[in-house]
């Protein structure tokens, strides 16, 4: 068993039937279903972006415009996320941008 503290995660991301979380340090697969951990991080701190990803919002550092309605997050690790619209729509309203 490997206890993952919340500030620690970076986002999560879908992998078939499970779930990447990629924390400060390192990855952990985890089966359960991204919805499951939707509802339980907290909804101001984490946001869907994608289908099949839920990002940290602490961990954003750049958000620019990708393609014409898609927006990209480059995040503190240096990772780079496309957002869609409707998780760009999401992650607006967490942000009150």
């Amino acid at each position: 068993i490997h206890v993952i503290l919340v500030p620690e995660i970076i986002y999560l991301q879908a992998d078939g039937d499970y779930v990447q979380i990629i924390t400060t340090n390192g990855k952990h697969l985890k089966e359960q279903t991204m919805k499951s951990f939707e509802e339980q991080l907290p909804q101001n701190q984490f946001v869907r972006v994608h289908r099949s990803i839920i990002v940290n919002v602490e961990m954003i550092s750049r958000i620019e415009l990708y393609e014409k309605q898609n927006q990209l997050l480059t995040l503190k690790n240096g990772q780079k996320i496309k957002t869609s619209p409707a998780g760009y729509k999401a992650l607006r309203t967490t942000l009150n941008l």
